[in-house]
């Protein structure tokens, strides 16, 4: 645990550290025995907004695979006293350059450096994003859905870390009202700031994701359709020869086209007939064609 010059910061690494300090103080904060109790039964976002009082803690990182495998910060913000769980020393050197003089500077300058780190790995999503769309263009199968589903799963993932971080540029200059010139700090509107870049890529790569879902649901339909027309178009088709069929491979004793001289040539000729009658008939009304047609990447034109 150290103090900045400028203000008081507390540093503890573990919640088991605040704890021993905070029953060695004397007389107990409500607030900070709230905010201790609520870190004690919660392992998730949270943010408490009193007048001069901002506490709670922020998911820094999940797993896409299991969300409750997570790191945090736990945070206590008031005018004069800055408390954080869960960030290591070295956090002094990284924000020196913001010359930070109050504990909401401080605080907002660890967020626009949290927020900063997750750019790199929004640009690695979207480098997966651009190879997924050049692998479904033209060849969307059955493992697509699967591929677009992890995109979004992703995508969301990313989501879910960064509203909160929205959440806390809001609640900031709701919990210090009073002090109106926090908001033109350099670190709250750097924080502000990417904060709205972060969540601008989400949605634009979300609505990415959502265009892919769409049209993989809609060749998948349209291919289920196509499956249905051909075995609509065989049924009807082979037709003729089942009915046929099925009226000469009957066991009654009396029937005359048994002992006709050419029936089995006249039944072969009807047959033919008949079926050939029925696919011209549906080739004329245009009912034979591909309900679409997916584009060939070899017959692509390049640009």
């Amino acid at each position: 645990m150290e103090s900045d010059p400028h203000f008081t910061w507390h540093r503890f690494l573990t919640l088991a550290e605040f704890e021993e300090y905070f029953h060695s103080q004397t007389p107990t904060d409500a607030f900070k025995l709230d905010w201790l109790n609520q870190l004690s039964t919660k392992d998730m976002n949270f943010t408490r907004v009193e007048l001069d009082l901002l506490y709670g803690s922020i998911v820094t990182w999940q797993n896409p695979a299991d969300k409750s495998d997570r790191r945090s910060i736990c945070y206590y913000l008031s005018p004069t006293e800055l408390i954080t769980i869960g960030l290591s020393e070295h956090v002094i050197s990284l924000i020196e350059p913001f010359e930070t003089t109050t504990p909401f500077e401080a605080f907002y300058a660890l967020l626009s450096l949290q927020m900063n780190t997750y750019f790199s790995g929004i640009d690695a999503f979207e480098t997966e994003l651009f190879l997924r769309q050049d692998e479904l263009r033209g060849s969307i199968d059955e493992n697509s859905l699967d591929s677009i589903f992890g995109l979004r799963d992703t995508i969301e993932n990313w989501s879910d870390l960064i509203v909160p971080f929205r959440e806390l540029i809001l609640a900031g200059p709701e919990a210090f009202v009073r002090q109106s010139t926090y908001t033109d700090a350099l670190p709250y509107r750097l924080a502000e700031k990417r904060v709205e870049r972060l969540l601008m890529l989400i949605e634009h790569y979300q609505k990415d994701i959502e265009v892919l879902l769409d049209l993989s649901t809609t060749v998948s339909n349209f291919r289920g359709n196509e499956i249905m027309k051909a075995l609509t178009i065989f049924t009807a088709v082979a037709t003729p020869m089942m009915a046929l069929g099925a009226i000469w491979g009957m066991n009654f004793k009396n029937m005359p086209e048994l002992d006709w001289k050419y029936g089995y040539a006249s039944s072969l000729f009807l047959i033919f007939l008949t079926t050939g009658g029925i696919f011209y008939w549906m080739k004329r009304r245009g009912w034979l064609g591909a309900l679409v047609r997916m584009p060939n990447k070899k017959s692509q034109v390049k640009k």
